[in-house]
């Protein structure tokens, strides 16, 4: 702070004007320094009194604040004598107390740093490195984006009332995302059925979706009296059976109903075939009876 000047007041709880202690020009850019043991009560402007003693703002020990005005109102509340340091803000430094250069609601101006935001019809665009004010709605709402890459999650929180007055809390859009141990997709349901109401005196081999799948469900009823094996491909076409591997292989239990679920749908990245067997080996290519497997359901996305 430079050319600065120390002084005290009597302690009689009422404003005083210490503009005659500032050096010439001082009113310009005023700085006040409470070095006393009281908080202080500062008001900048009006040649007369404040005239509540609610007025201005506190200062509290060692607190600093700066204004700009031709009169500077302090009082001490308390019963010691006010002691401050005044002077021109050369350079602040500690807890310093600012007043905005525009009043809320109103056009804005100058640079950030400040206290709220600023409503923008189009949000703007940053570059690294540069500033930016906090953005704000129409209504005065704080606008914020969380967790949004790509594609992968969007939120967007605004609290309080729209225009049209119709929307109160707060309002949250994402969309659920599964990790497919590559990428992330879209979390689906399960859409599509491939049904099979009665299996053939083959393998049935089955091409069920040529692309990316995921398989929710299974359930069908085993007509035999031996167990049978059913054979899940990923594979974009028909399965060659006893050549191609499967990727999983389920055991269907004699003349009982099957059911086969996940609670998270198995993944097929190139598609999804299936076969039907009567034995559980990955080169078996022994074929079912006809109607040996009743209304097969194949549940997919």
């Amino acid at each position: 702070m430079a050319a600065a000047t120390q002084s005290s007041f009597a302690a009689n709880g009422t404003w005083q004007d210490i503009a005659a202690t500032l050096p010439a020009a001082a009113n310009a850019d005023v700085l006040l320094q409470n070095i006393g043991q009281q908080p202080v009560k500062v008001c900048f402007g009006g040649a007369s009194a404040p005239a509540t003693d609610l007025a201005g703002v506190t200062v509290y020990r060692q607190g600093t604040i700066v204004g700009n005005a031709a009169n500077v109102w302090v009082r001490s509340p308390g019963g010691t004598s006010l002691a401050v340091t005044v002077g021109h803000s050369g350079g602040v430094s500690g807890n310093v107390a600012s007043l905005g250069n525009v009043a809320a609601g109103a056009a804005d101006t100058g640079n950030p740093v400040k206290v709220g935001g600023v409503y923008n019809v189009t949000q703007p665009t940053l570059s690294d490195g540069q500033r930016g004010n906090v953005q704000l709605t129409a209504r005065g709402e704080v606008l914020t984006a969380i967790g949004y890459v790509g594609s992968i999650a969007s939120i967007v929180t605004g609290i309080g009332v729209d225009a049209s007055g119709s929307v109160n809390g707060l309002n949250t859009y994402a969309r659920p995302m599964v990790f497919n141990g590559t990428t992330w997709d879209r979390a689906k349901k399960p859409g599509s059925t491939n049904r099979l109401l009665s299996a053939a005196a083959t393998t049935n081999a089955t091409s069920v979706k040529t692309s990316a799948a995921d398989l929710f469900r299974a359930r069908g009823y085993n007509a035999s009296a031996s167990a049978r094996y059913l054979k899940l491909y990923n594979k974009a076409s028909a399965p060659t059976v006893g050549t191609d591997t499967p990727v999983a292989t389920y055991y269907l239990p004699p003349s009982s109903t099957f059911e086969i679920a996940f609670d998270t749908p198995l993944y097929f990245g190139t598609g999804l075939a299936f076969a039907l067997t009567g034995a559980a080996v990955d080169s078996d290519t022994t074929a079912i009876a006809a109607g040996d497997i009743l209304c097969l359901n194949i549940h997919y996305a």
